[in-house]
């Protein structure tokens, strides 16, 4: 309940911020995804897109809805399009890097060339809000815990896997943005937690 609340609060001020257009399907979408009903919702969003393939009111509100239906895949491809139209749309660049984060966890092929690729995808779309929007912290988080994860897979000790090099240089990535936290609100207990984790990290692959 408290993470729908949440997500309705960053609606409501996105739906400020993009003035939000009246379309027939654009209204029907908001209808359902004010009422949690993210696939009716993103199905509305699809429709008024295709009505309008320049709308990006449309993509924005489908890429959502996807990320919270847990369609990453399609929630990939809305945002890619957002972001084709308008690359400095910082918010497409945290949801597309969450729905890789996402794709990533769940595919259970270890050895699949896609799963490092999507965590570095990942990487690179916290980066990309980084250097967009310096002083949004939750791309410096999302990004520490994507590295985080870049060192788990790459100490895994498998063929065309293992690099403990580039474990060890990933946790200190990850270990530079936790502290960067830190230094805005050192009373994060949250954050402290992932510090530690990852300086055992450090000492356990020596």
């Amino acid at each position: 309940m408290k993470k729908t609340f949440l997500s309705f609060c960053v609606l409501s001020i996105t739906l400020l911020n993009h003035a939000f257009a009246q379309e027939p399907f654009i209204r029907l979408g908001q209808k359902a995804l004010m009422g949690g009903d993210f696939n009716t919702a993103a199905s509305y969003f699809e429709k008024a897109y295709t009505e309008n393939n320049s709308d990006m009111n449309a993509l924005w509100f489908m890429g959502y809805a996807y990320y919270h239906a847990s369609e990453y895949r399609k929630c990939v491809y809305a945002f890619d399009k957002l972001i084709n139209l308008k690359p400095s749309e910082t918010v497409a660049y945290y949801y597309r890097g969450k729905a890789k984060t996402a794709l990533y966890t769940g595919l259970t092929n270890i050895m699949a060339v896609e799963k490092e690729k999507l965590i570095k995808g990942a990487i690179k779309d916290f980066s990309t809000g980084v250097d967009i929007s310096p002083n949004d912290l939750k791309f410096y988080q999302n990004r520490g815990l994507a590295y985080y994860d870049l060192a788990l897979f790459k100490n895994q000790k498998l063929p065309n896997v293992y690099n403990k090099a580039e474990a060890i240089a990933n946790v200190n990535l990850a270990l530079k943005d936790y502290q960067k936290l830190m230094v805005y609100n050192n009373s994060r207990a949250d954050i402290q937690a992932l510090i530690d984790k990852a300086k055992r990290f450090l000492v356990d692959v020596q």
